[in-house]
C-alpha cells in the first residue's frame, strides 16, 4: 500500500519542487551581478506558480526600498511606486501575508520580507494567482526562494556600500583638489559641479547661492548637457524646490516636473549653524533612472567641502560681487578682419542665422514703393551692426530676408551662443523699430529668425568678376528651412544649436516638423536667455 510520504514525493508538484529548488541554488551561486539572473528566476518563479507579476525589492534607506527585479506576464497597470509601497508595508509588518488587498487590480498577494539576522534586506512580492488564491504549495516555493535571496541581498548591499563610499571618497578627494589649487572662485564652482554631475550620471547641475540682502538664489556654478532644453516654465519650478529646501531644510528628489522635460530632480540645501548659504541642484540622469538614496547620500556629503570653500565670509562677498556683474574681457580679434580671402574653399562647422520679416509683401503693398524700400533700409541699416557687434557676417540680403554667418567662437561664447545672442538682438532692436514707426503712422513688422550649426564649406564664390565669401552646403539649407517654421517674433534653433549653447539660453523643446529634404526634426524655440537668478 502506498503512503502518504510516497504518493508525496512522486507527485508532480514535489518533482517541479525539486527542479526549482536546485535551479534557484545554480542561479543564486552564479558568480555575475545579480541583475544577470534575477529575471530569469522571476520569470521562472511566475510560470511555476502560475502568477502576472513577481517583484524583489532591495533596501535604499531604512524607510525606502527600490526594484531590483520585476517579471509581468502580460500587462500590468500597477506601478513601481505602488509596489514599492506594498513591499515598505511587507517590511514593516516583518512577515509574510497572503491576502486580496482593497485595490481592485490585485485579486490576490503573496508577500514576505527578505530577512538576514534580523537586517532588513528587501522583500518578495507575488500578485494576482491566475488559478485561485495562493496556498501552502506557494508558500513553500517562496520560502525556498526567499532563504536564498537573503544571501544575495546581503552581499549586492555590502557591494554597492563599498562602492558608494569609494567614489564618495573619489569625488571628495577631486574637489578637495579643486578648492585647493583653483584661483577663480567661479571656474572652481563650475568645475565642482562638473565633478559631482560626473559621479551620479547627471545631464544638468547648478551651484545656487543666496543673496539674503534681496532674498534671491544666484546659480554660480553651472553646467548644461545633453539635447534637454531649460524653458522659462523649468527655471521657475527649479526656483520654487529651491525656496522649499530652504523652508523646510530638507534635501528633495522629485520626479517627472509637470509641464516640463525635468524627468527628475534632486535639490541639496547648504546650511551652517541653521544659516542657509544655497543649493546644490541635479536634473535628469543620463541613464533614465530617478535619483537614488546612494546619490542623496554622495552629495549631500560633498556639499560638506564645497561650503567650506565658497560659504567662509569673505570669499562669499567676493563671489557674490563675482556673479552679480558682467566681467568685461578683450576680444582676440575681429571675426570680420579675420576671415580667408582666398578662392579656395575650406570646410568648417560655423553657426548659421536666417532672419526673414513676415507678411513684408502683404504688409507693404498699399505703400509707395520709395517707402517700402526706405522702411527696409532702415531695418536692415539698425540689424546690421547688431550681427556684426556678435562677431557675425552678414552674408548676404535676399529681398527683406538676413543670411549672417558665425564663423569663430570668442572670449564671449560658442559661435552658437553668439548667433543666438544676436537673435535676440534682432528681436529687441525690431521692437524699438516698431514703436517708432507707429506713431509715424507706418506699419509695424515681425520676423521669424532660424539658426542652426553644422559643417559647410567657406569660401570666395562667384564670376570672375565678382567673387563674395559665402558658405554653401546642405546646412545652409537647413538653416533657412529652419527659419520657415519660426513663427513672427519666435528665434527657432536646431539641437546642435542648441547643445553649443551650454545652458546659457533658455529654450523649449517643440516639434516634430516635417522639413523638406530632412525629414521629421525637433526643434528648439528660444524663450530668452538663462537668468541670473531663481
Amino acid at each position: 500500500m502506498e503512503s502518504k510520504w510516497d504518493r508525496i514525493s512522486s507527485s508532480a508538484e514535489a518533482t517541479a519542487l525539486l527542479k526549482l529548488f536546485l535551479r534557484i541554488d545554480q542561479l543564486c551561486d552564479h558568480e555575475g551581478d545579480v541583475n544577470e539572473f534575477l529575471p530569469n528566476l522571476l520569470h521562472q518563479l511566475a510560470q511555476i506558480l502560475d502568477v502576472q507579476t513577481v517583484v524583489v525589492t532591495i533596501k535604499e534607506s531604512e524607510s525606502q526600498q527600490r526594484i531590483l527585479g520585476r517579471y509581468d506576464r502580460g500587462e500590468s497597470d500597477l506601478s513601481d511606486q505602488e509596489l514599492m509601497h506594498l513591499a515598505n508595508r511587507t517590511i514593516e509588518s516583518r512577515k509574510g501575508t497572503a491576502e486580496a488587498p482593497t485595490d481592485n487590480r490585485i485579486n490576490n498577494i503573496l508577500a514576505v520580507p527578505i530577512v538576514k539576522t534580523a537586517k532588513k534586506l528587501g522583500a518578495l512580492l507575488l500578485i494576482n494567482k491566475s488559478t485561485g488564491d495562493f496556498g501552502e504549495y506557494d508558500r513553500i516555493v517562496v520560502t525556498i526562494v526567499e532563504t536564498r535571496l537573503d544571501d544575495v541581498l546581503d552581499e549586492l548591499i555590502k557591494r554597492e556600500e563599498q562602492r558608494r563610499v569609494s567614489l564618495e571618497n573619489r569625488v571628495m578627494k577631486e574637489i578637495d583638489k579643486i578648492r585647493d589649487e583653483s584661483t577663480d572662485h567661479g571656474e572652481a564652482l563650475d568645475q565642482m559641479i562638473r565633478t559631482i554631475l560626473d559621479s551620479v550620471g547627471a545631464q544638468i547641475g547648478f551651484i545656487t547661492l543666496y543673496d539674503s540682502e534681496r532674498d534671491r538664489h544666484l546659480p554660480a556654478g553651472k553646467i548644461l548637457r545633453g539635447s534637454r532644453p531649460m524653458s522659462q516654465d523649468d527655471y521657475h519650478q527649479v526656483g520654487n524646490l529651491v525656496r522649499l529646501s530652504k523652508d523646510e531644510h530638507r534635501t528633495i528628489i522629485q520626479e517627472k516636473l509637470p509641464n516640463s522635460e525635468i524627468d527628475c530632480i534632486l535639490v541639496v540645501p547648504m546650511f551652517i549653524t541653521g544659516l542657509f548659504l544655497g543649493s546644490v541642484v541635479l536634473i535628469n540622469k543620463g541613464d533614465g533612472r530617478p535619483f537614488s538614496e546612494s546619490d542623496k547620500q554622495l552629495v549631500e556629503s560633498v556639499t560638506r567641502l564645497i561650503d567650506s570653500f565658497i560659504f567662509q565670509e569673505e570669499k562669499f562677498k567676493r563671489l557674490m560681487v563675482l556673479i552679480g556683474r558682467e566681467a568685461t574681457r578683450d576680444v582676440e580679434e575681429a571675426l570680420i578682419g579675420n576671415r580667408p580671402d582666398t578662392a579656395l574653399g575650406q570646410r568648417t562647422i560655423i553657426t548659421m542665422l536666417f532672419a526673414d520679416i513676415r507678411n513684408y509683401s502683404q504688409t507693404t503693398k498699399d505703400m509707395d514703393p520709395s517707402t517700402a524700400v526706405r522702411m527696409l533700409n532702415d531695418y536692415f541699416n539698425a540689424v546690421t551692426p547688431l550681427v556684426a557687434s556678435h562677431y557675425g557676417i552678414v552674408d548676404k540680403y535676399v529681398g527683406d530676408e538676413l543670411v549672417a554667418l558665425f564663423t569663430q567662437s570668442t572670449p564671449s561664447g560658442s559661435h552658437a551662443y553668439n548667433a543666438v545672442e544676436a537673435a535676440l538682438a534682432l528681436q529687441a532692436e525690431l521692437k524699438r523699430l516698431n514703436r517708432e514707426w507707429e506713431l509715424t503712422g507706418r506699419p509695424i513688422i515681425q520676423i521669424g529668425i532660424g539658426i542652426h550649426t553644422g559643417e559647410v564649406v567657406l569660401g570666395q564664390i562667384g564670376s570672375y568678376d565678382r567673387k563674395d565669401y559665402t558658405a554653401i552646403g546642405a546646412n545652409m539649407n537647413f538653416a533657412s528651412r529652419l527659419q520657415s517654421i519660426a513663427g513672427p517674433g519666435e528665434i527657432m534653433i536646431s539641437e546642435a544649436t542648441y547643445v553649443g549653447l551650454t545652458g546659457r539660453a533658455m529654450a523649449r523643446r517643440v516639434g516634430p516638423y516635417s522639413i523638406k529634404g530632412f525629414g521629421e526634426i525637433m526643434a528648439y524655440r528660444v524663450e530668452g536667455r538663462s537668468p541670473e537668478q531663481f
